[in-house]
């Protein structure tokens, strides 16, 4: 470089401060070591193996009341005694921490006692020894507060990295609730988003927990067929920060009829667990497990089986036949109204209205999904034979 290009470039600290010259002691060199051609790497870390990373940055996304908190409690415990009630395989345990900023004393305690009560002796001790919460409603517990247009770290970060190395080592898991309480900055500005999102992952890189942050999401998820990433509310710079997303959703009215569930305050019961970002997940972690919610909240795998009608009558059965034959080629689905200008067409719906039609076909349609042969494919309003 130059020494007229070197003169030209300023290191500042931060976008309203004074120009300043930084230590970049210990930063990498770029070198690239001959081991890394003659060596195979060490394998990846995982906290939840093929799930979460350890030592690492995650988001937990979903409405309100879809049992976010609730999941970083299971983490947690599971950090400690090794365990999920879900078909999760924990690779890494130790001490875990939670920190909430809208639950006090008392919620903990009604947590803790829930989970407690289903855990043996031994494992209560270890709990006892290794798992740490801290209640922060009504405490200013912000980790970056605003300096103008930016955002600073605060004191309360330094204490909660206080209480991290207070743990006993290794730390496994560290959990973050939710991320509105814990940053003074605009969801809807990226770079505060980003801001916080890269904070989550400092704290599991010089923690080496996986660290997981809750963020509220998009009511648009309730309504979605498919989910995607950056379900967050405000600006997607917040996933795009951290190394993996996952977002809980409560069960659709269509997904209940699938499973055979009309009984709405049942179907509440169920929500949806799916990765929507991993960097390192294979593609089989990206399939959906879906939890039950028991007494007080608690979340155990839930063993739902597609409901299949015992009795099909041959328009339904019809039907079927017109949506397998008008499947574009190499499989997905066909819009609703051409689907049902199909079956108009051949005489499966004789409904003379227009309105009749329409509600002919959503018949012929429900009972196809409740007997587990259609399935939404994908794009909303699109239908395909399973």
């Amino acid at each position: 470089m130059s020494g007229t290009l070197r003169q030209a470039i300023r290191v500042v600290a931060d976008d309203d401060e004074p120009a300043v010259v930084r230590d970049f002691t210990g930063w990498p060199d770029g070198r690239i070591d001959r081991s890394v051609f003659e060596q195979a790497p060490e394998p990846r870390g995982w906290f939840a193996e093929h799930r979460l990373l350890a030592g690492r940055g995650h988001l937990v996304v979903g409405v309100g009341g879809s049992s976010k908190t609730r999941l970083l409690y299971h983490l947690a415990i599971a950090s400690v005694i090794g365990s999920l009630p879900w078909a999760w395989t924990i690779a890494k345990t130790g001490s875990a921490a939670l920190f909430l900023t809208e639950d006090v004393a008392t919620d903990v305690h009604h947590a803790l006692h829930l989970h407690g009560a289903a855990l043996p002796p031994a494992d209560r001790a270890l709990l006892l020894e290794r798992l740490r919460v801290f209640p922060l409603a009504g405490r200013h517990a912000r980790l970056l507060e605003l300096a103008g247009a930016a955002l600073r770290e605060t004191a309360v970060l330094g204490w909660l990295l206080q209480q991290l190395d207070a743990l006993p080592p290794p730390v496994a898991f560290v959990g973050l609730d939710p991320a509105l309480g814990l940053s003074e900055g605009d969801e809807l500005n990226p770079a505060h988003a980003r801001r916080f999102g890269e904070l989550v992952d400092r704290i599991g890189i010089e923690s080496g927990a996986c660290c997981v942050a809750t963020a509220h999401a998009a009511k648009a998820i309730h309504s979605a067929d498919e989910l995607g990433s950056h379900s967050a509310r405000g600006s997607g710079a917040i996933t795009d920060a951290v190394r993996g997303e996952f977002t809980l959703r409560n069960m659709t009215a269509d997904e209940g009829r699938r499973f055979g569930i009309s009984d709405v305050a049942e179907r509440k019961r169920y929500v949806q667990l799916a990765a929507t970002k991993g960097n390192h997940l294979p593609p089989e972690a990206f399939a959906p497990v879906w939890l039950a919610r028991g007494i007080g909240g608690a979340l155990a795998e839930a063993r739902l089986e597609t409901a299949r009608a015992s009795t099909i009558g041959g328009r339904e059965m019809r039907a079927l036949d017109i949506l397998r034959e008008s499947a574009p080629p190499g499989g997905g689905g066909i819009a609703l109204k051409f689907w049902r200008d199909k079956c108009i067409a051949a005489g499966v719906i004789v409904a003379d209205s227009p309105a009749a039609q329409e509600k002919a076909m959503t018949r012929v349609r429900e009972s196809l999904v409740a007997a587990g042969l259609v399935a939404s494919a994908g794009a909303r309003g699109a239908w395909q034979a399973t």
